[in-house]
């Protein structure tokens, strides 16, 4: 196995070689000061191994991993580190183990076990799956696309079944970063905005480390999930390719480039309907979705709406009245729903259903806000009253 070790102490090197070749197992190919000069040799010349100092200038260990992550993902990275709060952040990050400063041999011995061991076992799965691979009769393992839900809680599933199996994740915070950058899906994001907004309250080294620490936490989601898509790093941007992973969010707005409900759409758009469980992200409560939601929930509302006109159109007012409720749940407040729950019930003829609606809804303005219907509400339920 080759090896470089990266590390801005000179003594550091030096003493790190001389153990590595004290072992044998491992074959210090080069050292370097700077973790530029590290990925420069990196970008050309293939490693099993990369010994990386935490705390170096300029770039330290935790974005240099990043780096080397995106030159070759099989790269092994151990982290070097002489502060004992850094080893339980550096071993969650993309470290295959961790050493603290001074490095003694046996513990060197010990991390050297762990890297031929996970080498051994990648050998063993290659190997695998070249024999599947060379006979046509055995059956293919067939995965399901991954399945994303947005709409009031964020949830990931092996599959769209009802029975999928859900991620757990590690923290809040991991899971808010994939729900930020799958917002912002596809767009380069800079580390600073991520810092901003999702750990604006702690020290920008602190939030750096937890900004690793969730990098990681999506990264191994991707990859134990079979999904296809990634997490990109460039130029201290980060940036969510979906892949295959299929989201409710996306089938919704997807939907509504409709010009109208017809006879032939009705039942894929009541379908759409149904994905919205609650608002986007609403039970998190992000700041920074706050935007997204009411777009998406004017969209909803209009969707339904639509719907019920439709309905109302085709004389099926019973069908229209119920979808029209379940709104009126979401938006007890809205004028536009009750006037159109008003001429629904007008086209059945049902002059009850007027009154009950109407002193209802003006109750709960009054209860609530204190308000009495506008205008256009209150003309429109003294012409179908009078009718």
């Amino acid at each position: 196995m080759r090896a470089i070790v990266i590390d801005d102490e000179k003594p550091a090197q030096l003493h790190l070689q001389r153990l590595l070749q004290s072992d044998g197992r491992i074959t210090p190919v080069q050292s370097f000061s700077t973790a530029q000069d590290g990925l420069h040799y990196l970008a050309s010349d293939r490693v099993d191994v990369v010994f990386l100092d935490i705390g170096m200038p300029e770039v330290n260990g935790l974005e240099a991993a990043e780096y080397i992550q995106q030159l070759d993902s099989s790269i092994r990275i151990i982290f070097v580190t002489a502060y004992a709060d850094h080893a339980v952040e550096a071993f969650e990050l993309h470290a295959l183990d961790y050493v603290l400063k001074p490095v003694s041999s046996s513990r060197l011995s010990k991390t050297i076990d762990r890297i031929a061991g996970t080498m051994s076992y990648h050998a063993q799965t290659a190997a695998a799956m070249e024999v599947q691979e060379s006979e046509p009769e055995a059956e293919s393992v067939e995965f399901k696309a991954p399945g994303l839900l947005t709409f009031k809680h964020l949830d990931i599933f092996r599959s769209l079944e009802q029975s999928a199996e859900k991620h757990k994740w590690r923290t809040t915070k991991s899971q808010e970063l994939f729900a930020f950058l799958f917002h912002h899906r596809e767009e380069w994001v800079s580390k600073e905005v991520l810092l901003d907004k999702l750990w604006g309250d702690v020290s920008q080294d602190k939030g750096l480390t937890l900004l690793h620490t969730s990098v990681y936490q999506i990264r191994k989601l991707l990859k134990e999930w079979n999904m296809t898509g990634k997490l990109e790093y460039n130029m201290n941007r980060y940036r969510l390719l979906a892949g295959n992973l299929v989201s409710d969010i996306e089938q919704f707005e997807q939907a509504m480039s409709y010009e109208a409900v017809t006879s032939v759409n009705l039942n894929d758009l009541r379908q759409i309907a149904q994905l919205y469980r609650g608002d986007y992200l609403e039970e998190h409560d992000y700041d920074w979705a706050r935007s997204k939601s009411r777009e998406l929930r004017r969209k909803y509302m209009g969707l339904v709406m639509d719907i019920a006109q439709w309905e109302m159109a085709h004389e099926r007012g019973e069908q229209a009245i119920e979808l029209l409720m379940e709104l009126q749940e979401r938006e007890p407040y809205s004028e536009e729903i009750c006037r159109l729950m008003m001429e629904v019930y007008a086209s059945m003829d049902d002059q009850q259903g007027i009154l009950r609606l109407y002193h209802s809804f003006t109750l709960t303005l009054k209860e609530d806000l204190g308000h009495q219907p506008e205008p256009e509400t209150s003309k429109l339920y003294e012409s179908l009253t009078k009718q």
